[in-house]
């Protein structure tokens, strides 16, 4: 309901009338401050900062930008925040890494990999992983494995060979799964093919 509909009956409502013009400028600024409060209490929440506010949060954290956009940035924050609090053990980086990347438990794998203990010792294999993030965000397959090697003690190594797809054909005529199968114009649906490690090395490393 407009300001000036408040007012009796006795009083001009026309939108060329003195009434209409004086309430509707007040209602005008008074939208306005509340969006001004709302962008100030989006800005306290990392996942609805944008521009200068993220380079603030990276300021207090120390963590550069260098040429990511928001969206790649705010992963980076992220991944600060993860080192600073995990505790480096298995279910607490899990846990960091799934938060991080927005994803699911059982999106995000890490299993121990036998290997002589003179060759490389404490080594974590990368068994899973979703690939949308990197599509989503414009990672690369190596920046992703450095955001994630990131967050492990420092006498463990991460190996990781490639990212798994989601993308497989049906095994029955007429089944189909928005998730698996082929992807519609929009690409809103549809798996993702798999991504061997290093096949995207053209995009810049990450400034960690």
């Amino acid at each position: 309901m407009k300001p000036v509909e408040r007012l009796p009956d006795c009083y001009r409502k026309d939108t060329d009338s003195n009434n209409y013009k004086i309430l509707e400028l007040g209602k005008v600024e008074a939208d306005e401050l509340r969006s001004d409060i709302q962008a100030v209490l989006s800005a306290l929440d990392l996942n609805q900062a944008t521009g200068k506010t993220l380079d603030l949060y990276g300021d207090m954290l120390g963590q550069r930008r260098g040429l990511l956009n928001d969206e790649q940035y705010r992963y980076m924050l992220f991944a600060r925040i993860g080192r600073n609090v995990v505790q480096g053990d298995y279910n607490s980086i899990l846990n960091t890494l799934v938060l991080m990347f927005n994803s699911q438990k059982g999106d995000i794998s890490l299993d121990d990999l036998d290997i002589a203990e003179e060759e490389r010792p404490c080594v974590v294999k990368l068994t899973k992983f979703p690939i949308f993030v990197l599509v989503n965000a414009g990672f690369s397959s190596r920046q992703a494995v450095t955001m994630i090697e990131s967050l492990l003690p420092i006498c463990v190594t991460l190996a990781a060979d490639n990212f798994e797809g989601t993308f497989e054909f049906a095994e029955l005529d007429g089944e189909y799964d928005a998730d698996a199968g082929f992807a519609d114009v929009a690409q809103t649906i549809g798996g993702y093919l798999g991504l061997l490690l290093g096949e995207d090395d053209s995009i810049p490393v990450l400034p960690i």
